[in-house]
């Protein structure tokens, strides 16, 4: 017998050295959800944050628990930190992973069976609080900032990225609040159906040129 005969999964697999936020691949998302490895001191953090995430969930109108919202994630470097909060955003929002080999479909929160937790009760809250999706912004600051910017620097990062997820201009705040105030009118698509009848091109391409 051969060592690589000893292990389940073929041991010259590619595997990611380290996770990244914007690393979002098939292969790469049903691997780091197939492979994750649930210790007993990553079981603890999970039913922590879904004790606090269902509470909030449970009595969202309570501010005595959605004021005081919030989780601080810290360890050393390689402790996991960034593999662990990229898993909690696949739950929350309940991604559909797809094993690009086999073409099988998987929601994220059935790669989390007995055989990965052993504690019932965290299964539970993990499929209670999955039941239903969330919005998920996924993002490294570092790749998002602009290094222009030093003044209110991580407040203009949160607000590009809020912006992108919403499919407004990221880099033009001024862009996205015309774009939000179109929305709010029930006339951002007639705008664009005109500029691109006008223009021969798409508003999401074109702006561009009227952000500078």
């Amino acid at each position: 017998m051969k060592i690589n005969e000893l292990f389940l999964k073929p041991i010259d697999r590619p595997i990611n050295g380290v996770i990244k936020a914007d690393q979002m691949d098939e292969a790469s998302v049903w691997q780091e959800l197939e492979e994750y490895v649930v210790t007993k001191q990553i079981s603890d953090y999970l039913g922590k944050f879904f004790d606090s995430y269902l509470a909030a969930i449970d009595k969202p109108n309570d501010a005595a628990i959605t004021e005081r919202m919030g989780v601080w994630v810290s360890g050393f470097f390689g402790s996991g930190k960034s593999h662990f909060i990229k898993i909690l955003s696949y739950l929350l929002e309940n991604l559909e992973a797809h094993n690009p080999l086999t073409g099988e479909k998987r929601k994220a929160n059935l790669f989390f069976d007995k055989q990965k937790i052993k504690d019932i009760m965290l299964m539970g809250d993990i499929q209670r609080a999955t039941k239903d999706t969330a919005d998920v912004i996924l993002f490294n600051i570092d790749a998002k900032a602009d290094s222009k910017l030093d003044r209110d620097a991580i407040l203009q990062v949160f607000l590009r990225v809020f912006n992108e997820k919403l499919g407004f201009s990221s880099d033009a705040p001024h862009v996205a609040e015309m774009e939000r105030y179109l929305v709010s009118k029930g006339a951002y698509d007639t705008f664009k159906t005109a500029f691109a009848e006008s223009n021969g091109s798409s508003w999401n391409k074109e702006r561009d040129a009227v952000e500078k």
